[in-house]
């Protein structure tokens, strides 16, 4: 019988066999931690209609958010501990839903661990309690809104994940971009629209995100690191259809990441 299997996949992780079973005992959820995921809840429930500038709107503003409740507090009260949550009972993830964990765990401090035996596979989040739930609440949405726009697509299966892979992968370059560049995806009064507050506000909002990132990726590796030993990571690929693909890509373009949502 062969052993269970660990995996990283860009962020999501492979670990070796362990003989127990995931449990993720859940803390009561505090009046801040409740009115954050409140905020990203309602953001994501605006969405009446599958809409790709909806999705990638939701998942960028939800980063800022979780990034400024992660920081503030640890200001004011001890971190709450890391924990785990199933996100998927999967044995085989596509490529293009293997991008979508990546996009998601990226966006929300977390990092996922793909654990597989012969008959059973799981992805697990890793990350604080708020963020998991987070990261659960968009991946869901998320992959709703990519299965749809993949069937409106092309009925043929090889050109539908083509063009799905190119959607997320073009969506989450796009993500990481922005932050680069400070743009960001706080709504702005019209003072704001200025040059200069636009940059200023811009430039924290980078780095707000860039330190809570580094910070997550600390802790979280620390979790695994403790409750798993060694693990690896593998990257995906496959051989794609190139004008699906880049169809795909073409409308991860056309997401308007910076659609002012009211949270």
């Amino acid at each position: 019988m062969l052993a269970p299997a660990m995996v990283v996949l860009q962020n999501l992780v492979v670990a070796p066999d362990f003989s127990r079973h995931f449990m993720l005992y859940w803390h009561p959820m505090d009046a801040l931690q409740s009115q954050v995921l409140d905020k990203v809840k309602k953001l994501l429930a605006l969405a009446k209609s599958p809409s790709e500038a909806e999705a990638a709107a939701a998942l960028a503003k939800a980063s800022v958010l979780l990034a400024k409740y992660g920081l503030s507090m640890a200001e004011v009260q001890q971190e709450e501990d890391v924990q785990e949550a199933v996100l998927l009972e999967k044995k085989r993830l596509r490529v293009w839903e293997s991008f979508l964990v990546s996009v998601v765990c990226k966006a929300t401090f977390t990092e996922a661990l793909h654990y597989r035996t012969q008959s059973v596979g799981r992805i697990l989040l890793i990350g604080r309690e708020v963020n998991i739930v987070t990261a659960r609440e968009l991946f869901t949405y998320l992959h709703r809104l990519v299965l749809i726009l993949g069937r409106a697509h092309s009925p043929s299966i090889a050109h539908v994940d083509s063009f799905r892979q190119g959607l997320v992968q073009r969506i989450g370059e796009r993500l990481a971009e922005q932050y680069r560049e400070g743009q960001g995806t706080e709504q702005r009064t019209d003072k704001d629209q200025q040059k200069d507050a636009e940059s200023a506000s811009g430039a924290g909002t980078t780095a707000l995100v860039m330190q809570a990132d580094a910070a997550a990726q600390v802790e979280n590796h620390e979790f695994i690191k403790q409750k798993y030993g060694r693990t690896t990571t593998r990257k995906t690929g496959r051989r794609v259809e190139a004008d699906s693909y880049h169809r795909g890509r073409a409308v991860g373009d056309t997401v308007n990441l910076d659609r002012q949502i009211e949270g």
